[in-house]
């Protein structure tokens, strides 16, 4: 959700049009008004960076034995795969008028094989070569890891920003101090009496914060309220995989998997 120009009088009216799990991008304008155009009170500030390059003149990269390069047709998406599992990809999260942004995963037990940056580098190229001439690349400003990449791919800071979450601001393990982490998964606990799935980036904090226990009575208590997301975000997702070793969170996911 991008809020772009001038603040609205009826700043009510626009919150409750925001949904609570939006990711809100505002411009510089909306910043003095911003926490009554927000629609909960447990969102909070996420740094951010931007790079940018203007050609495309991205190098490219060798593919390492036994893994295979998938580019499809004329999609810009790129993806690697190893022994027929996807392991990492380059997505296209925008594409408007010869302007393009660009996000890439790596599955944690694949990453620091630079991955990433062959399938950011093949994604480019694909881009190019359909037109777009700007190319973007946003991360967390925690994300150090992907700013690392950008700029192996000639990518340069542009600037930064802040967008605002109910949501942890960070990729990957390290990223966070644990202190924070700690403070953040006290944090979505409180606003879990009010809005049920806070208790999935308690969990999520709890996991980051090395406080595994904890994590796993968050994961419990959001099923027992009533969650309806998926069993596989719980077990799928980049922090909360970990826990797939604690017989309790196996019958949470279970549990929620059999719910209506």
């Amino acid at each position: 959700m991008y809020l772009a120009g001038q603040p609205i009088q009826d700043l009510g009216s626009l919150a409750g049009a925001i949904a609570d799990w939006d990711y809100v991008y505002p411009d510089e304008s909306w910043f003095p008004v911003i926490r009554d155009a927000l629609p909960n009170r447990f969102m909070i500030a996420h740094d951010r960076v931007r790079f940018t390059r203007k050609a495309n003149h991205a190098r490219s990269f060798a593919v390492p034995s036994s893994f295979e390069l998938i580019v499809s047709g004329q999609s810009m998406d790129v993806s690697i795969s190893h022994a027929d599992e996807i392991v990492s990809r380059c997505s296209v999260d925008m594409n408007v008028d010869g302007y393009a942004e660009f996000g890439v995963w790596t599955h944690p037990a694949y990453r620091g094989r630079g991955l990433a940056k062959i399938a950011a580098s093949a994604s480019i190229h694909q881009a190019g070569e359909q037109g777009v001439t700007a190319f973007a690349w946003h991360c967390h400003a925690s994300n150090t890891r992907s700013q690392k990449v950008a700029a192996a791919l000639g990518f340069d800071v542009a600037d930064r920003y802040q967008a605002f979450s109910a949501s942890i601001p960070a990729e990957n393990d390290g990223d966070l101090e644990i202190s924070y982490c700690r403070e953040l998964a006290e944090y979505f606990e409180t606003g879990a009496s009010e809005i049920v799935w806070l208790d999935f980036h308690a969990a999520v904090a709890w996991t980051l914060a090395d406080e595994p226990c904890k994590a796993v009575i968050a994961v419990e208590r959001l099923v027992q309220r009533g969650w309806t997301g998926k069993g596989e975000w719980l077990q799928q997702h980049w922090a909360l995989e970990r826990l797939n070793v604690y017989p309790r969170f196996q019958s949470a996911v279970k549990a929620r998997r059999s719910a209506p």
